[in-house]
């Protein structure tokens, strides 16, 4: 059976199947040792696995296993064991075969010696320990070593790496593998590490930034010698300091006091008793008051007497309670001015979340009070603009059945003549409502480019009727048109907004009243001989100048007048961007416009458009087109608008196309995928519809049929604004009200611009 002796001194397992045996060695180094003893092999192997015994002795000879046999099983599962063996002279050549396969360290001869055994077990424990100490101080210094913050690194006397820590790896990203046997100057060009070997004993310390796989990185390079017992020159030590964080961090300390110090906001820092301790330039700048007169008082003295107790209150109570206060507050600078600021007060927090100061931001916003009037006049003008859009694309609507059916009544051949003429007083005020709509979209930007032939002189006197409402009593509006016609392909309401513009200047250019002329005319332009610089191509243009007899403008104006936001009136009463718009107007039809002008004489603004298809027969074209042709192709209309639907039915139908009617995108598609291939020829659809829009139900037909035609219809064109760009394909855009006949010239053009037709 085993024995465990008391734990004071070196332990020593002694095994042996002999009972007097083991007794008798217990007592001869119980003096010096805590003597564990084991009969069996298994005893033995029980106390190891529970006690950590240095020393292990065992017979050679034992019943079921050799001391040999045991000794190489205690090798192996305990190698720092010390293992030695009693033995006879017969059993010597196993012995030594053990000690040369290192699984026996010595062995002693029955009988043993007493001065022999405590000798050699001393010297082997000494040996052990010395052992375990060095690999405890190798793992202590590893542990150190690779532990280290820093990037640390051990090279031979010419520079090459020894052995680098995993902190030294990440920061050049290479393993120890790659760098051992390297020159670390070729990790870190510009750096010698040798250079410690020309001043022993101290430290060289280098700061530079060092190009790395991770970017450039700024760091502290330490390198020294480490001696060995002679006090020679042994190895190098580098050590390598990651400063890039902390001089990002002190950049950007640097760069925040310069964002406080140059920032256009005034800023103040109070501590928590609301007692100033730092204000920036533009504090002062904005207040009147410099950072000495303000450090060391209430932050409350810039008060006026219009902030009202109560807000300020509430002010207190919120930072306080560590929220941010945001607001609007008057303040009394220190000439006495009143000002407006928008205002931020913040609590300043450590990093346990503890409020320690306040800071306040300011911006002066008195100017922006002062403009308050204008902004929301502009925002009037633009509800203005929706609301015209908004109720065009309705109105329209209800013009086009109007217009629609009393074209379709002028035609019946029953109708008497009295009452043909009642249709065409109805005919002739839908017109003119119609236009009074498309004038509105013009004013308020609401249409896009739409070129068709026109007559100039057409626009100019349509559109004189409703200049003469906006310019007022005061001002005479004139017009000489030529008595030839001037043919253009433009957008009559584009124009209409130019000349809209060009008027209303010339206007409020005379306020004390005055005339305003609009003349036209046709000229051939040989070459360049415009003021603005253009470079026009040579040939006819029809002319429009708008002139005006009121306070002109000198040289430096004139140059900058279509400059956008730039106006030479008092803010409020003008954007800017009219002259802007007229000039990008006139540049989309390929046109261009010149300014003159005298001071206290007047301007003429002179636009130049070229002339469209010169020729008799075009121009009987454009006032006398042929009437529209008839079809027998297949239709689809898709309508949510079923008064509307029904009238583009008639329409059709009358001249021989054939229908089939949808009342949404969603019907429409249905139905599309319904009918044969090749059936329709042309999809009229409208923009805006529940369900499904024109766009979308666009979209689903072209994946069943991408070759096929759709034109799409609108009262108002911000529809057709919002989808053109979505579609890749070109798209026809038939603007509401149209009237009957010019509808099937457009249907009958586009089914007559494919070469392939459908049935």
């Amino acid at each position: 059976m085993s024995e465990i002796p008391p734990a004071t001194k070196p332990r020593l397992l002694y095994v042996d199947d002999e009972r007097p045996n083991l007794v008798a060695l217990r007592a001869l180094l119980r003096d010096t040792y805590e003597v564990f003893i084991a009969e069996t092999t298994d005893e033995a192997f029980a106390l190891l696995s529970g006690h950590d015994i240095p020393l292990v002795v065992s017979d050679q000879r034992m019943p079921g296993m050799t001391g040999t046999e045991f000794l190489e099983k205690v090798a192996a599962a305990y190698p720092d064991c010390i293992r030695m063996i009693l033995t006879g002279y017969s059993d010597i050549d196993a012995v030594i075969n053990a000690i040369n396969r290192s699984q026996i360290y010595y062995y002693f001869k029955k009988p043993w010696n007493e001065t022999e055994i405590r000798l050699t077990l001393s010297n082997a424990l000494e040996s052990i320990m010395t052992q375990r100490r060095l690999v405890e101080s190798e793992r202590r210094f590893r542990s150190t070593f690779e532990q280290a913050g820093l990037g640390l690194a051990h090279l031979e006397l010419e520079g090459r790496v020894l052995r680098a820590n995993g902190k030294l790896q990440e920061f050049l990203g290479a393993t120890e593998a790659e760098l051992l046997g390297t020159q670390l100057s070729d990790w870190l060009p510009g750096f010698d590490p040798t250079e410690p070997l020309g001043h022993p004993g101290q430290l060289v310390v280098r700061e530079a930034p060092v190009a790395t796989p991770h970017g450039e990185r700024w760091s502290r390079l330490t390198s020294s010698v480490s001696l060995d017992g002679q006090g020679k020159p042994d190895y190098l030590i580098t050590l390598v300091d990651d400063l890039t964080e902390r001089r990002q961090t002190e950049e950007l300390v640097l760069k925040l006091y310069h964002v406080v110090e140059q920032s256009p906001l005034s800023i103040r820092i109070t501590a928590k008793n609301g007692v100033v301790e730092f204000v920036n330039p533009s504090f002062t700048r904005m207040s009147g008051y410099a950072a000495e007169e303000m450090v060391g008082q209430q932050a409350d003295l810039l008060l006026s007497e219009q902030a009202q107790e109560a807000d300020h209150q509430t002010l207190w109570d919120c930072i306080t309670s560590g929220t941010v206060w945001q607001g609007e507050m008057p303040s009394r600078a220190r000439d006495g001015r009143l000002l407006w600021t928008r205002v931020t007060v913040s609590p300043v927090r450590t990093r346990d979340g503890v409020v320690t100061h306040y800071v306040t931001i300011k911006e002066d916003i008195t100017e922006r009070h002062r403009l308050e009037e204008q902004l929301l006049q502009s925002q009037k003008m633009e509800a203005i603009g929706q609301l015209a859009g908004g109720v065009a694309h309705d109105f329209n609507n209800i013009l086009m059945v109007i217009m629609g059916y009393g074209a379709m009544l002028k035609g019946d051949s029953l109708l008497a003549p009295e009452q043909k003429e009642k249709v065409d007083h109805i005919l002739e005020y839908a017109d003119r409502a119609a236009q009074l709509t498309s004038s509105l979209l013009a004013f308020s930007r609401k249409q896009v480019m739409r070129l068709q032939p026109a007559n100039l002189n057409d626009i100019i006197l349509q559109v004189q009727k409703f200049l003469a409402r906006v310019i007022g009593e005061d001002v005479q509006l004139r017009s000489a048109v030529s008595a030839e016609p001037l043919p253009v392909r433009v957008d009559s309401g584009q124009i209409d907004q130019v000349l809209m513009n060009l008027v209303t200047n010339a206007r409020d250019a005379m306020p004390g009243g005055g005339v305003v002329t609009i003349e036209t005319h046709r000229q051939m332009i040989e070459e360049c001989g415009a003021s603005t610089g253009e470079h026009p191509a040579p040939g006819p243009y029809a002319v429009v100048s708008v002139s005006d007899t009121g306070v002109g403008m000198d040289e430096t104006t004139r140059t900058r007048i279509f400059e956008p936001f730039f106006t030479t009136k008092e803010p409020g009463k003008g954007t800017g961007l009219g002259m802007s718009i007229v000039y990008g107007i006139i540049k989309q039809h390929n046109g261009f416009i010149n300014v003159y002008s005298e001071p206290e004489v007047g301007t003429t603004f002179r636009i130049y458009l070229p002339l469209y298809r010169i020729g008799g027969a075009a121009e009987e074209s454009a006032a006398a087109p042929d009437a529209p042709g008839r079809g027998t192709e297949t239709i689809m209309v898709v309508e949510d608008e079923p008064s509307l639907r029904q009238l583009l039915d008639s329409i059709l139908t009358e001249h021989g196309y054939r229908v089939i009617l949808a009342q949404d995108g969603a019907d429409a598609i249905e139905k599309f995928q319904g009918t044969p291939p090749g059936t329709i020829a042309l999809v009229l659809m409208d923009l805006i519809m529940p369900r499904m829009n024109g766009k979308e139900a666009c979209e689903e037909i072209r994946k069943v049929d991408p070759s096929m035609r759709v034109a799409f219809t609108s009262g108002y064109t911000r529809e057709f604004i919002d989808i053109r760009d979505a579609l890749a394909e070109e798209i026809e855009l038939i603007m509401k009200p149209v009237q009957p006949t010019e509808l099937l010239r457009k249907v009958r053009d586009i089914l007559d611009r494919s070469t392939t037709p459908a049935a």
